[in-house]
């Protein structure tokens, strides 16, 4: 047993304040509130919410763009209008005809 606390390595790591320093980094990794596994579980959630943010700011573009269309062009106000709301002219009827599918049976 003195031996191998005689050994260089072991008398420098059973200084205090070595010891102390292992702990400390031992208790801020695993044991804090805010350890590492909770830092990267909210690194995680902060670029999924970047993401989304990237997301809806290229879709705000498209709609900008899909608005200045729209209140530019009479024609692509119609057929966006048709398209979407199913919206008809007057004196027009329109048959939409649905397959059933063979999934159902």
């Amino acid at each position: 047993m003195k031996k191998l606390l005689s050994h260089p390595i072991i008398k420098i790591l059973m200084n205090k304040y070595i010891l102390s320093g292992l702990l400390f980094a031992f208790w801020m990794v695993f044991l804090d509130t805010n350890n590492y596994f909770i830092h990267s579980e909210l690194d995680q959630q902060l670029d999924n919410l970047e993401r989304d943010i990237d997301y809806y700011e290229t879709t705000l573009k498209e709609d900008r763009v899909l608005l200045e269309q729209l209140e530019t062009d009479p024609k692509a106000f119609e057929s966006y209008a048709r398209e979407n709301f199913g919206m008809l002219k007057k004196g027009e009827t329109i048959t939409i005809i649905e397959f059933e599918d063979s999934s159902h049976e």
